[in-house]
């Protein structure tokens, strides 16, 4: 899929890393993202299959980790994953997981479809302009429920999983008023590994603390948008 990708944006510029699977010397992208604790986000677009002569295009992104991962590691984020897009369906972008070499080393890759994103809807401070539409769209408002109920289901389970809602935009609504998750690397906290750590951890317990009274904050938020409804 690397031999018609190209850039609409004035902004445009070459993707800084080698990709096996991308070709990313006829790659042209733009760096949207460093500001996440796993990876860096570049966006790009693919010219429509259905319409070769016009206009249409696909935006993607693509992200690549900091760091090095193993091929168990890799297998346990596409399972991550599968275990989001089944749950949650739409609110999880469409993404492809490919065992790749990355600057010489093998490593992950990830394509997803962009998503254009209005704000963080997890983040207090947008509060007011979210309950409002949440209030006046019933789709985000079942997307956000649908969220809230998948993840207490996980935390509550016997492998405490706590979906990551620290990091910067990792739940947002969309320019379409949607709901979207779109971290994809290391998705889950695992609360438990708190009292399994020889020394404490006090990053981890404050991220996870964090996702914790922000799971706290959409379901009081969903619920003040319920009872705002004329």
């Amino acid at each position: 899929m690397d031999e018609d990708l190209t850039n609409t944006g004035k902004e445009g510029d070459y993707l800084k890393v080698d990709i096996a699977c991308l070709n990313p010397k006829s790659l042209h992208a733009t760096l949207v993202s460093t500001v996440g604790s796993h990876c860096e986000v570049w966006r790009t677009n693919k010219r429509s299959q259905a319409d070769r002569a016009g206009n249409a295009y696909l935006e993607f992104v693509i992200k690549y980790p900091l760091g090095n991962h193993s091929q168990p590691e890799i297998t346990m984020l596409a399972k991550h994953y599968r275990m989001l897009r089944q749950e949650l369906d739409d609110v999880i972008p469409e993404a492809i997981f490919s065992i790749t070499r990355v600057d010489g080393n093998v490593n992950v890759c990830v394509v997803a479809r962009a998503v254009n994103i209005w704000f963080d809807i997890a983040n207090p401070q947008n509060r007011e302009e979210a309950v409002e539409l949440l209030r006046t769209h019933v789709k985000p408002r079942v997307q956000l429920e649908r969220f809230i109920r998948a993840a207490k289901a996980w935390r509550a389970s016997g492998h405490s999983r706590l979906i990551d809602l620290f990091g910067v935009d990792n739940l947002v609504m969309d320019t379409n008023r949607e709901i979207r998750y779109l971290d994809s690397f290391f998705v889950f906290f695992f609360e438990d590994m708190l009292d399994l750590l020889q020394e404490p951890d006090e990053q981890l317990e404050y991220r996870i603390n964090r996702s914790v009274e922000r799971l706290e904050y959409l379901e009081e938020m969903l619920g003040e948008s319920k009872n705002a409804d004329p």
